[in-house]
């Protein structure tokens, strides 16, 4: 390149490098998020966010939050695996036969700058399911925890009295007890059967 500095040389060069390196670049990058959102998907797993009736029944939540966090945990698995398969299409394609007339250079080229396209668009949309899948996990684990805090500061029991049965938090008023209900209204529970209990259902 006459008339070029021997920097401008070194940049062209790299330039050039960039372009015909392209799809190889995108899909090195690729392969490093699938690693990452495979490490996420792994913690995911591991620390026992996939909850069996156990589980469930151990959580400081009941009803429509139970529900509404169950639903938050599955969403965030079905997108954890939507983003691993985005990732490896990205990372390694789906390999192709091309059959017919021969390819050409320019042909080829633009083949590549399509496969390139086609393998950041998937890598965004990996990146994009992976983001949204942590912040409802962090979001559904964060409610947990508040609720879990919650209850901890609260003695609750379930009551069985010739009345009915109930269950709500026990209340000791001067050696009185009496029981407040998840409606606001309060029974009293002298002579009942209490036996306490972490919640009550909503």
């Amino acid at each position: 390149m006459p008339g070029l500095s021997d920097e401008a040389k070194f940049w062209s060069g790299k330039a050039a490098d960039a372009h015909h390196n392209i799809l190889e670049t995108i899909r090195v990058s690729a392969g490093r998020w699938q690693a990452a959102i495979a490490a996420f998907l792994g913690l995911y797993t591991t620390v026992g966010f996939v909850l069996g009736p156990d589980k469930i029944a151990a959580l400081p939540v009941h009803g429509s939050s139970a529900t509404a966090i169950l639903v938050a945990y599955t969403a965030t698995g079905a997108l954890g695996v939507a983003a691993i398969v985005l990732a490896n299409l990205a990372a390694q394609g789906i390999p192709e036969i091309l059959t017919g007339t021969p390819m050409t250079g320019q042909a080829y080229s633009r083949l590549v700058l399509s496969r390139a396209t086609t393998a950041r668009t998937l890598l965004r949309w990996a990146i994009g399911c992976a983001a949204i899948a942590g912040l409802l996990a962090l979001g559904a684990s964060t409610f947990l925890l508040g609720a879990g805090v919650r209850a901890a500061g609260h003695t609750h029991a379930r009551v069985v009295s010739p009345s009915g049965a109930y269950c709500g938090e026990l209340l000791d008023s001067a050696g009185n007890l009496s029981l407040r209900l998840p409606t606001g209204a309060t029974v009293p529970i002298a002579g009942a059967s209490i036996s306490t209990v972490g919640s009550c259902p909503g």
